[in-house]
């Protein structure tokens, strides 16, 4: 690559001038180099190039090879202005104007992490760097077309997912490899404010455009807005669809496993001769489809009563333990349908449409198909609850993939508030009966179409088996040093540089790395404004206290209130231990 006087040159990719930023110092090597910066030419995350001859395969001839790299960190230093210096004009109070010492003759030295090289012309197959960086080399800013084109790899025609841009190049788009990114699951991690929801906001956005059916586990209505924004997201992908869900869980024929499942995990489950005498109240009590839960489980304790009327004193004690699971089980769910429908009715979200989850083990189809995009809102329902909800809704799914009868598409999980349901062994599993299934999906979801994205502020506290098999991460601001920590841990490419960036970051900024990029990037993570609900984020709770009216839904409150003490007191007598295990 030749350089002119004008430190303009072509390199390996398009006809665009590359501007010549520094030159190489100090030891070399093959992993990364030093060199002098040119003032204001490069900042930290640029993408820098330099030309090189190395020796062929054969050792026979020379062959001429780019190197790309990526500025970790730079420092600036004056050799002019020595330490004893700066210590004897704060001591005496001295200014520097009236001193021979110079303070604009400071330099730049940048450090940069070799990316991998590319042959002339052909920016696609990226290979390890095996020949040290020359000294006094020159190292130029390619342009963005070379960076894009590097960026993608050779995969133009590949589906993608635009998320942002470079931190330092705004005129460089970062794009994400949707197959890899929908089945080797990724993980965004961020402190609050950090941009995490922004970040899953856009990828969403991404894959809605490519019609890929969706599922999003919303605990706290983070991205119930997109159930309002139907019009503009269907200009971009015509036959999509946004469904708003909420819990209301139906009963089947012949579809007892749900409430076994509900019981053994809002209990401690049932012994064995408690389970053989539910199983004979599932016999006399027969479920039907499309019942709700709720009415079903009052049929079961209206028959177990009768029973208890009935039976011998023998069994007595064990017809007595299935009755409190029962009534433990429906007291809960009760109580959080309540405050479900409320939350569901108020100011800030009476104005959406919601309806209730189908099915998912009789209508698995109506949650998951082509184009559609299910957001299960959780608000209102307890963890012990959402627990049980999401490990009944994922597990069922994922069994009609693994199944392989085509029941359902392939489909993308987006979980929030993962912490919530993936707890660390540090936090306590006892209650988290989600753990275990999205450990499932996490090491099995690749064969068959299911992956996940999850999302949390707290890294730590999660389980680090499950998102240590996450192939690619998008870390955002994290100033805690635990989460940073537990950060470096799973991540194996993540620099010390790198992670000495994480607090630094403004909101949105962040690193993406694993399978769905070539290598490791800064970027600035795209906002979509246009997809923000104004009934949901900031909210000026002053002028919310300032509006504020009593509660016209006082006697739904008091139900509430009066279901709560009703829990609070099965779960506290002295015959009560949360499955009655006798």
């Amino acid at each position: 690559m030749s350089t002119p006087a004008t430190a303009k040159t072509r390199g390996p990719g398009p006809a665009e001038p590359w501007r010549s930023v520094g030159t190489v110092v100090g030891n070399a090597g093959t992993s990364e180099f030093t060199f002098i910066l040119r003032q204001f030419q490069a900042k930290v995350g640029d993408v820098v190039a330099l030309s090189m001859d190395v020796p062929d395969s054969a050792y026979g001839a020379l062959q001429r090879i780019y190197v790309w790299a990526r500025v970790m960190d730079i420092q600036r230093f004056n050799p002019f202005f020595p330490y004893e210096a700066a210590q004897e004009i704060a001591g005496e109070g001295i200014s520097l104007e009236d001193t021979v010492l110079s303070g604009t003759r400071d330099q730049l030295q940048a450090t940069a992490l070799i990316l991998g090289a590319t042959s002339d012309g052909n920016l696609a197959a990226l290979f390890p760097l095996t020949y040290p960086v020359k000294p006094a080399t020159e190292v130029y800013q390619p342009p963005a077309e070379a960076i894009r084109q590097l960026l993608v790899g050779g995969r133009e025609n590949e589906r993608s997912v635009a998320i942002g841009s470079l931190i330092a190049r705004d005129d460089v788009t970062v794009r994400l490899s949707a197959p890899r990114l929908v089945a080797r699951h990724l993980a965004i991690l961020a402190m609050t404010g950090g941009g995490k929801t922004v970040a899953a906001r856009r990828i969403i956005r991404e894959l809605i455009g490519h019609g890929y059916p969706l599922l999003i586990l919303d605990p706290h209505g983070d991205y119930i807005g997109l159930g309002k924004f139907q019009q503009l997201l269907r200009e971009e992908a015509p036959d999509c669809e946004v469904r708003l869900f909420y819990p209301e869980l139906l009963m089947q024929e012949d579809g007892e496993e749900l409430v076994i499942k509900l019981i053994s995990q809002m209990t401690d489950g049932l012994s064995e001769p408690q389970s053989d005498f539910l199983r004979s109240a599932f016999a006399a009590t027969r479920a039907k489809t499309g019942e709700p839960t709720l009415d079903y489980i009052v049929r079961l304790a209206s028959w177990v009563d009768h029973s208890i009327g009935g039976g011998n004193g023998r069994q007595i004690p064990t017809m007595y333990a299935v009755r409190r699971s029962l009534r433990i089980v429906h007291d809960r769910l009760t109580r959080m349908s309540h405050t479900s429908q409320m939350m569901r009715q108020s100011r800030k979200l009476q104005s959406f449409d919601f309806e209730p989850l189908p099915n998912p083990f009789s209508q698995p189809e109506k949650i998951i198909r082509p184009g559609q995009t299910s957001i299960l809102y959780l608000g209102g329902y307890d963890h012990i609850t959402q627990c049980s909800i999401a490990a009944i809704t994922l597990e069922t799914l994922f069994e009609f993939r693994a199944n392989l009868t085509g029941r359902i598409a392939p489909f993308f999980s987006v979980v929030e508030e993962a912490h919530t349901f993936i707890p660390s062994t540090r936090e306590g599993t006892d209650d988290a009966v989600s753990l275990p299934v999205i450990r499932r999906i996490i090491t099995e979801g690749r064969k068959f179409g299911t992956g996940l994205m999850l999302i949390s502020q707290r890294p730590s506290r999660l389980d680090e088996t499950i998102v240590s098999q996450c192939n690619s991460f998008l870390i955002l601001r994290l100033v805690n040093p635990k989460d940073q920590t537990f950060v470096r841990a799973i991540m194996e490419n993540l620099t010390e540089s790198d992670s000495r960036m994480l607090p630094g970051f403004g909101p949105g900024q962040g690193i993406i790395s694993g399978q769905v990029v070539r290598f490791p990037l800064p970027v600035k993570v795209h906002m979509d404004a246009d997809l923000l609900a104004s009934e949901i984020g900031d909210e000026d709770f002053f002028e919310q206290a300032e509006a504020w009216a009593p509660d016209v839904n006082e006697p739904q409150r008091a139900a509430v209130a009066k279901s709560m003490e009703r829990v609070s007191r099965n779960r506290s007598g002295p015959k009560h231990r949360r499955g009655g295990r006798r």
